[in-house]
């Protein structure tokens, strides 16, 4: 019998995870600044380079619906993680290719950077949910 994890245990398992990767995102955004892979001269929203702001949310947000979506897997189905990390795993993949076809004029570094960034929420939230879980065996 698989544990289900209370709304309360999963959402700070995603606060957490959410707080990891932006932080980690953060970090990543100014090494990949400084190293000119991200640069001001690729707009990513109109008329604006990249900031440090888009991506904290970017890694935020998606984390705490990402945990929320878990919650609904773990609840109403008997393999809510398995389940969980196959669909987080399939829209990571899918995930890759918005750099290149969202973003015009990015290059392959830039996109790549960002791609790493994807990894990092995907990766921290199923890490920290994993981590509950067996904390709650």
């Amino acid at each position: 019998m698989s544990t289900k994890l209370s709304f309360g245990k999963v959402i700070t398992a995603g606060a957490i995870a959410a707080g990891v990767s932006a932080v980690v995102n953060a970090v990543l955004f100014f090494i990949f600044h400084a190293a000119g892979v991200i640069t001001d001269d690729i707009f990513v929203q109109p008329n604006q380079p990249m900031t440090i702001v888009p991506v904290v949310m970017s890694s935020i947000i998606p984390t705490l619906i990402g945990a929320c979506v878990f919650f609904l897997f773990d609840k109403f189905t008997a393999n809510g993680f398995k389940i969980f990390s196959i669909v987080a795993a399939v829209l990571l993949i899918l995930s890759f290719g918005n750099p290149f076809f969202l973003i015009p004029g990015v290059t392959v570094a830039y996109g790549i950077a960002l791609n790493v960034m994807h990894v990092v929420v995907a990766a921290s939230l199923l890490y920290f949910i994993n981590r509950s879980i067996k904390q709650a065996v």
